[in-house]
């Protein structure tokens, strides 16, 4: 049975990185929250499972402890391309952690600091002040939109479908072999391939996480499925040897498409001044540089900052445009980049002379709040 709705209640739309921590803030600031969750019990997500060192910062404020969840250090970055392979260091201390654990952490965090949370609950529309759900229509002071890639009727970003990159999005977890477990103890490999590039980490021992983007036009080459496309790769002998003895722990992958790369949100493109978009919702940034967990916190710690404040969401917009959008403008650029076989080439003999340089790219590809405290 749903409990009455104070009418200046928040309802927040979406239980992920964005939409729980956003309510653990608000319901911290003594503001009523209700979080609305479409899935009814732990569940996976198309992501790399990254945890940068902005997103490390606010998982701490919120009191999450990353290393009892099972988080795993990453320390270097690893490139490989073009039968090259070029590492370096990290400027920072990044990890890996299973989505499944950390977004239900951070729902317990929220529930804890007095959010309500409902599962199992899905959202078909919104107007102004409601919102249109399976288990009726609710009234809504605010509404956060934490719904992810994707569009809700009622709420559809503005240019998004202009921005369509083209990319199908993959991501499957294996359980790795001894070999390839100590291969990549420590490190993020990145993976150009033709038509996209890869992610593959650690994200708890022995289980790593491959998280992929191809285009549309390259997945149909290969048949148009995930099966084919991984026939493709695995052909190339740093695949193989990577992916030996590893066994697959989804039936099947995780896939998204239409995936709107480079969007962020407008000051003219919230439909109220009570709507606040979150996460993939407000910005999209490339998945090259795994910023994106750490631009969706942001995105939750303004939002809260702002309500808290009585402030509208075209306040909360300008702030976000700030902070995320510098990094979101180089990650693009660097995204676009990898899809140049030429470029990759030439960039890979500069990494191998030079590997020092693969350390300052993805330190200069942060987001701005932690590259001007690193250089404080």
């Amino acid at each position: 049975m749903v409990s009455e709705l104070p009418v200046n209640e928040t309802i927040v739309i979406g239980g992920g990185l964005a939409g729980g921590a956003a309510a653990a803030l608000l319901a911290r600031g003594k503001h009523p929250v209700r979080l609305l969750e479409r899935e009814a019990g732990p569940h996976d997500k198309v992501c790399g499972e990254f945890l940068s060192i902005e997103a490390q910062h606010d998982l701490a404020a919120l009191g999450l402890d990353l290393a009892r969840l099972g988080a795993v250090p990453i320390t270097r970055v690893r490139l490989v391309a073009h039968g090259r392979e070029a590492e370096a260091p990290l400027p920072f201390r990044a990890l890996g952690l299973s989505r499944r654990i950390l977004d239900e952490a951070l729902l317990d965090t929220a529930e804890q600091a007095g959010v309500i949370i409902e599962r199992g609950v899905r959202v078909s529309a919104l107007d102004p002040s409601a919102v249109h759900t399976s288990t009726g229509v609710r009234p809504a002071g605010r509404i956060l939109l934490a719904t992810g890639k994707h569009a809700l009727r009622g709420a559809p970003r503005p240019h998004a479908k202009q921005r369509d990159s083209g990319y199908v999005g993959f991501k499957m977890h294996w359980r790795l072999g001894a070999r390839a477990a100590a291969r990549l103890h420590g490190l993020i490999e990145l993976l150009p391939f033709a038509g996209g590039y890869a992610g593959l980490q650690l994200v708890a021992p022995g289980v790593a996480n491959l998280c992929l983007i191809v285009r549309r036009e390259r997945l149909a080459q290969v048949g148009g499925s995930w099966d084919g496309l991984l026939a493709e790769l695995l052909r190339d002998p740093a695949w193989a040897t990577r992916l030996d003895d590893a066994e697959p722990l989804f039936g099947r992958p995780l896939t998204i498409a239409n995936l709107p790369y480079g969007y962020l949100v407008d000051g003219d493109e919230t439909a109220s001044p009570e709507l606040f978009r979150l996460g993939d919702q407000a910005a999209m940034t490339a998945s090259l540089t795994g910023d994106g967990m750490a631009a969706a916190l942001a995105s939750a710690r303004l939002a809260a900052g702002c309500i808290l404040a009585g402030e509208p969401a075209g306040i909360y917009q300008a702030r976000l445009r700030k902070a995320v959008g510098p990094q979101l403008r180089r990650a693009m650029l660097l995204q676009r980049a990898t899809a140049l076989p030429l470029a990759m080439r030439l960039a890979m003999g500069v990494l191998r002379a030079w590997p020092g340089l693969l350390g300052t790219v993805a330190g200069a590809t942060r987001l701005p709040a932690w590259r001007e405290q690193a250089h404080a």
